[in-house]
């Protein structure tokens, strides 16, 4: 049940189905670092958080799963990081974009795997946190799909 309930939540944060934006938000740069800050900070709790629960054990399903998990999440605390540090240092949106969408590609990778992983709670609050700073991001590099 938490397994299938935190796939269904992952799914709609990350892949962004209920976008709360309709149109590409002006350039703040100030806004965009502050809020890659705080993705960099969040993706980072939840690689430590990943890390401290125990993977299942071996011939046990979604092993593998859980070790891709952990390498994607390292793949996210890097790109949040470089975004967070190309836009510290002046980069704007169209310099930024490739850094941001590898992001949102990777945040897509994580909630495949979560599919076959039963998360703990830890792990389940740092996803939120991570996914609500995703969300803060999007409006500055993305229209919301039309419906």
């Amino acid at each position: 049940m938490v397994r299938t309930t935190l796939s269904f939540v992952l799914l709609i944060v990350f892949a962004g189905v209920a976008p709360a934006y309709s149109e590409l938000t002006a350039w703040d740069q100030a806004a965009v670092t502050a809020a890659a800050g705080e993705l960099s900070t969040a993706a980072q709790g939840l690689r430590d958080a990943l890390r401290t629960q125990s993977p299942p054990t071996v011939g046990q399903p979604g092993r593998r799963a859980f070790f891709r998990l952990r390498e994607e999440m390292q793949v996210l605390v890097s790109a949040s990081g470089r975004l967070h540090r190309a836009l510290e240092g002046g980069a704007g949106q169209e310099e930024t974009r490739p850094t941001y969408r590898r992001l949102l590609q990777t945040a897509r990778r994580a909630e495949r795997e979560t599919r076959s992983v039963g998360l703990g709670e830890p792990v389940t609050g740092k996803i939120a946190a991570t996914a609500d700073a995703i969300r803060r991001i999007r409006p500055y590099y993305e229209e919301a799909p039309s419906l």
